[in-house]
């Protein structure tokens, strides 16, 4: 879950649940860094599979929302084929899958978080987190046939470049992976976390380095920059 302030917003931009997992489980020390008090906030990415090139054509098309149509069973979860989005915990129940029966449910809370994403225009500093270090991905990959989980420094170029045109303003990102997901990203934003044992939580105390050294201090270029 994404968290935010009075005045920031930490907010998971995918590519999987990581990213939101440990926003969530930072948020007492991201408000200690931020000096501001901050609260659990679910935005429309938190637990998504979301490669960063799909996540840019999404905002490259003007954030739609689905319809029916939109939403295939598979493979292996139900996908917003457009986008090559994956709901590994969306239109199911304990008993699996089922779009038809929860369509309407799910697509009533996706358009409230959308409201929600676009609301986030307004708050003074945004951050976008995006990672790939989710140590089960590899397997969520081959079961829903993704075709890459390590970054290329194209897409998540106009991934960056997507958002900030669709909301109008500059952000921040923090971009995490691990040595043998960096693909040909290069980037004063990337952390590079030493592999760790969990199936797809990830080390808090690694994550927890990462926002004390990108936090504390706003970048110039972000203070009064306008898109």
């Amino acid at each position: 879950m994404s968290v935010s302030g009075p005045t920031t917003a930490i907010v998971s931009l995918g590519m999987s649940c990581q990213s939101a997992r440990q926003i969530r489980t930072n948020a007492e020390v991201i408000g200690a860094i931020l000096g501001e008090e901050v609260g659990r906030n679910a935005q429309f990415f938190d637990g998504l599979i979301a490669p960063p090139a799909g996540l840019a054509r999404l905002f490259e098309d003007g954030f739609p929302l689905f319809s029916r149509d939109d939403i295939a069973e598979g493979p292996g979860h139900p996908t917003w084929s457009a986008y090559a989005i994956r709901f590994l915990h969306h239109f199911r129940d304990d008993d699996g899958a089922d779009i038809d029966r929860f369509f309407d449910h799910d697509l009533s809370r996706f358009t409230h978080l959308r409201d929600k994403f676009l609301a986030l225009a307004a708050v003074p500093r945004l951050v976008f987190v995006i990672s790939n270090s989710q140590n089960n991905l590899t397997e969520v990959a081959a079961e829903t046939a993704i075709e890459r989980i390590d970054f290329n420094r194209e897409e998540i170029g106009r991934l960056r470049e997507a958002v900030q045109a669709f909301l109008g303003r500059r952000c921040e990102f923090i971009l995490v992976s691990t040595p043998d997901r960096r693909g040909s990203l290069d980037d004063p934003d990337l952390h590079l976390l030493t592999p760790d044992d969990s199936e797809w939580t990830g080390d808090t105390r690694q994550w927890r380095e990462v926002f004390l050294s990108r936090l504390g201090v706003v970048p110039p270029a972000q203070q009064s920059a306008s898109w």
